[in-house]
């Protein structure tokens, strides 16, 4: 099993390890009247070492039971974190089912025609949309209507992560999908805000610390990708993540300008060099550092387009476009940037442009 998201597939672990996660996810994937039929105080996590190494389970999946109706029910949690779906997730869900009932009938924690039904949810955070068919029948070519009765039935609810419209009714399911579709640090800003909400308390010091954990993840490999090297202190608690993410947005459009200075100062000086003459240095610095402002100007504009397209989607973003590309100003383009967090819809931040 490969990892998709760096550091996502142990903090998984970690996190479905807990009740509250448990009974989070629940609330999200279920109808209002199944959800409320059950007993959550009750929720138990049983052990799945009856499914061996030949059928393929993972460290991190897990089985809990929770009492409905005075029965127990069971609920498999399965970790994917493939980057792609898997065709044969069907299959295995139903060979974890049967061996759940054998183990259930061995020890005599159930009886034949009385066996505890199964809700089967798959967690997956790959990088394209789950497409694998979640019904066992859906696997089954034509068999025509003599034989239908007789085939294999059985479905599994999928959570893809990546993909979701993170409106979920649990808001722990929602904070999980909002960090896996976060591309920028003000997303996470705005996730870890609400987060230390959530786990606020001591009873939640583990669940809070494992979240803290997946915040600095994610913030390191943001970091990373911009060319940056120090890692965010291992110790900071929600709260001062979010305050260290909003301070590294608002330093953004700055550095994005001495950034593209630099880089033109070097290409200038590189290309005066190359000419071999004085005059050919100083023209090559004076193009470079024009040529840096330029490409400075243009990461600013982009980076507001795109903090506005994550804030306020794609048709705000375009018609913001045209006021970024007319403005020439670099403290101009730095109070759009501040417009774009303080606004509240994308009316405001347009009008705020104009």
């Amino acid at each position: 099993m490969s990892e998709n998201t760096p550091g996502s597939d142990p903090i998984y672990k970690r996190l479905y390890a807990f009740p509250e996660m448990v009974a989070d996810l629940l609330r999200s994937v279920l109808p209002a009247a199944a959800f409320d039929a059950l007993d959550l105080s009750t929720l138990d996590k049983v052990s799945a070492s009856y499914v061996g190494d030949d059928y393929r389970r993972r460290r991190g999946d897990t089985v809990w039971r929770v009492r409905r109706g005075g029965r127990w029910a069971y609920v498999l949690v399965l970790l994917e974190f493939q980057s792609s779906s898997d065709a044969t997730m069907a299959l295995r869900v139903m060979e974890y089912t049967v061996l759940l009932y054998k183990e259930l009938l061995n020890n005599k924690r159930a009886t034949l025609g009385d066996l505890p039904p199964v809700l089967p949810i798959v967690l997956y955070n790959g990088e394209r949309p789950w497409s694998a068919k979640k019904d066992v029948a859906d696997l089954i070519g034509e068999t025509g209507p003599a034989l239908l009765p007789y085939q294999l039935s059985q479905r599994h609810l999928v959570v893809d992560e990546r993909h979701a419209e993170a409106d979920y009714a649990g808001e722990l399911t929602r904070a999980v999908a909002l960090l896996e579709q976060s591309s920028l640090p003000e997303h996470l800003a705005r996730v870890a805000g609400h987060l230390a909400d959530l786990v606020r308390g001591p009873d939640r010091d583990e669940l809070r610390r494992t979240f803290q954990d997946w915040l600095r993840v994610l913030f390191e490999r943001m970091q990373r990708e911009s060319g940056e090297e120090s890692p965010a202190p291992p110790e900071l608690t929600l709260e001062e993540m979010k305050m260290t993410l909003e301070e590294r947005v608002a330093r953004w459009p700055e550095e994005w300008k001495q950034r593209g200075i630099e880089q033109g100062i070097e290409q200038g000086i590189e290309q005066g060099i190359e000419q071999g003459i004085e005059q050919g240095i100083e023209q090559g610095i004076e193009r470079g550092v024009e040529q840096g402002i330029r490409q400075g100007l243009a990461h600013q504009r982009d980076l507001v387009r795109r903090q506005a397209e994550a804030r306020f989607g794609a048709r705000t973003a375009e018609r913001l476009s045209a006021s970024l590309q007319r403005e020439e100003d670099p403290q101009r383009l730095d109070a759009i940037a501040l417009a774009v967090v303080q606004c509240e819809t994308g009316d405001e931040l347009l009008r705020q442009a104009r």
